[in-house]
């Protein structure tokens, strides 16, 4: 039972916030202009709610939600972090 009541605590505190790379892609440039692509990384609990956070600052482009992987570390790197 220790075990199995551990292993829920974990679970549970690492669903609470995992990092998103979230990409928004502006559908007025062309996409080899520069600007077309911005990459933002958030920390929340869903996609849905990273989302959330960067709409605000990102305005009328179109955002994609990803979590953080070695995938994705060109965009990690020139990503604006948004708390």
């Amino acid at each position: 039972m220790e075990e199995s009541a551990r292993i829920a605590q974990v679970n549970a505190r690492r669903a609470s916030g995992r990092g998103y790379v979230v990409i928004a892609t502006d559908p007025d440039r062309h996409p080899d202009d520069a600007g077309y692509r911005v990459s933002f990384t958030t920390e929340a609990r869903s996609p849905n709610e990273a989302i959330s956070k960067v709409r605000r600052v990102a305005g009328d482009r179109r955002l994609r939600a990803f979590l953080m992987s070695a995938k994705y570390e060109v965009e990690i790197a020139e990503a604006t972090w948004i708390g």
